[in-house]
């Protein structure tokens, strides 16, 4: 007997599409781009072998198979979902798959992540870490966190925080070279950033630096570059030079004196950290319970 069950991820696609009439209000609403939207329904409509939207300059339609089998998808799916929602709103214990920043992961989440376990016993967590747009056709993520520019945050449900980064040192580095100045950072060796080669430059610009403020035969000197931000707080940590980090990733550190921000000065960037969540996750009682939390955390 054959199988005429079409991949769920196509159906999804299809759905959105249909209900929608578009195929870039489809990829937002389900947190991918449109080229994915588009290669499911193609793949949905080889798997039937028939046409099920016309496309034209003015975007897509449905056909009349197309309708069709629109009323019968959209059902089904509502079917699928309300048993869904009713499953996870019930007292059974459920996974709550969390897709974080590397980061924050490390340095703010995992310190943090026992008392919302304590506050919801009914919801076991697993972490995994990522970066760049969430792709929820490839992951099964729950929750993703990612820190972007805002053309780049298609999608989200919810903005958590305008990124502010914190120069900060080691108390043991600034006893041997104080800094009371911005021209005193360039006695000192400057971690990079990988991912953000500008974010120096960008410092000093905003701190309307220039370049006739260097001592005579002074220049930058730049130290060792990493790829994430733990891995420059830990650098910066341990005295291998001066850093940039996010506030709420240094504020333990700077608490317990093991980093020391010397000029009390910040870098307020255009990056923002943001909260993704398929669209059928949205209105679940975990992803609930967790966003109250998450929003919680950080005002503390």
């Amino acid at each position: 007997m054959r199988d005429y069950l079409p991949p769920m991820q196509s159906l999804r696609s299809f759905e959105a599409a249909a209900r929608l009439s578009s195929i870039s209000k489809a990829a937002a609403e389900l947190c991918v781009t449109q080229g994915a939207v588009s290669k499911q329904i193609k793949l949905l409509e080889t798997f039937l072998s028939i046409a099920l939207f016309t496309r034209g300059p003015s975007g897509v339609s449905l056909t009349a198979a197309g309708r069709n089998y629109f009323s019968s998808v959209s059902t089904a799916l509502n079917q699928l979902n309300s048993s869904a929602e009713q499953l996870q709103n019930s007292p059974i214990q459920q996974q709550l798959l969390l897709d974080v920043i590397p980061s924050m992961t490390n340095i703010w989440l995992i310190p943090r992540i026992h008392s919302f376990e304590q506050r919801y016993p009914h919801l076991k967590v697993d972490l995994i870490t990522g970066d760049g747009e969430p792709d929820f056709n490839l992951s099964q993520a729950d929750i993703s966190i990612r820190c972007l520019l805002p053309n780049n945050a298609n999608g989200h449900i919810l903005e958590l925080a305008r990124e502010k980064l914190l120069l900060v040192a080691a108390p043991q580095m600034l006893a041997r070279q104080p800094i009371h100045v911005i021209s005193d950072i360039l006695q000192h060796r400057l971690l990079k950033q990988n991912t953000r080669p500008q974010l120096w430059d960008n410092f000093l610009q905003q701190q309307q630096f220039q370049p006739s403020q260097r001592p005579a035969g002074s220049k930058i000197n730049f130290g060792i570059g990493f790829q994430h931000f733990f891995m420059s707080l830990k650098a910066a940590e341990e005295g291998l030079g001066l850093a940039l980090i996010p506030d709420f990733l240094a504020a333990s550190s700077i608490a317990e004196k093991r980093l020391i921000n010397p000029l009390a000065i910040s870098l307020e960037t255009d990056y923002r950290y943001y909260l993704f969540s398929p669209s059928y996750k949205v209105e679940l009682r975990k992803t609930i319970e967790f966003r109250q939390w998450l929003q919680g955390e950080l005002k503390d």
